[in-house]
């Protein structure tokens, strides 16, 4: 989730979110079904931001199970003590997302998307975005059409992967993004930042903003660490992560930095 949680702010949104459902769509997804599946299991450790990697606030991990053609992903987030605070489940059929469910009960948090035929309009998909404050009151929405390059969190690195070279190129990638709150996908985009080194080995930053400059006002960019040769691996970002921190009686939304831990 990468939205502020502010009401007031959910009307202008809303509205930038119809100017920009129809603007100009991406190149088809494509990525490599091994980008999702591997590898297996993949952790990470959550750091508050700007804290030099002293305090540490969540433990990531993420399990990957190959069933067939049918992908099914854990991404579980956790405090440093191993209390699990909130759970993502992901389904993939040949690499295309299909289901996805969030839970974070301390924060009374929970969501689900689908993808599924369109009844009106043979041949297409729509995507179903579901948020709520209750697992009981769950409802289902009509939605909107699933359009190219629709991502989550989970598939972003995938897709970075498959537009690699015209990211080092110079060029910015668009796709749309889900806003779980707002039940509804946003256009964003990716840039490539800077070239640097990262323990004497060659590393790219990748800068994701909306595309709208009326949502870009609203949103903090994330910003992406990737390794530039070889497996081109995701070391670590930062930015909006799934779990939140309570401050006073509210749950707030958390930017944090993710660092990646890739066994050698």
């Amino acid at each position: 989730m990468i939205f502020p949680n502010v009401f007031s702010l959910r009307l202008i949104l809303l509205v930038a979110g119809l100017l920009t459902s129809w603007s100009s769509r991406a190149n088809e997804f494509t990525v490599n079904p091994n980008h999702l599946a591997e590898p297996k299991f993949l952790t990470g450790t959550i750091y508050q931001k700007d804290s030099e990697r002293k305090k540490v606030l969540f433990i990531f991990q993420r399990t990957a199970t190959q069933t067939g053609d049918t992908l099914r992903v854990e991404r579980k987030f956790l405090q440093p003590d191993g209390t699990l605070v909130a759970v993502e489940n992901i389904a993939y059929q040949d690499g295309q997302l299909t289901d996805y469910t969030m839970s974070e009960p301390r924060a009374n948090i929970f969501g689900d998307i689908q993808t599924v035929a369109d009844p009106k309009n043979p041949g297409a998909r729509r995507i179903l975005i579901d948020y709520c404050h209750s697992p009981a009151v769950r409802k289902k929405t009509d939605g909107e059409p699933l359009q190219p390059d629709t991502l989550i969190a989970d598939n972003l690195y995938p897709f970075i992967i498959a537009h690699w070279e015209e990211l080092m190129k110079g060029a910015s990638v668009k796709f749309r993004f889900v806003a779980l709150e707002q039940e509804c996908t946003y256009n964003f985009q990716l840039t490539k930042e800077s070239e640097s080194s990262l323990n004497h080995r060659p590393v790219v930053r990748l800068k994701m903003i909306p595309t709208n400059p009326l949502v870009a006002m609203m949103v903090t960019p994330l910003y992406f660490i990737l390794e530039k040769d070889g497996e081109r691996r995701l070391l670590n970002y930062v930015g909006r992560t799934t779990p939140r921190i309570k401050k006073g009686k509210v749950w707030k939304y958390l930017d944090a930095e993710t660092v990646f831990d890739w066994k050698e």
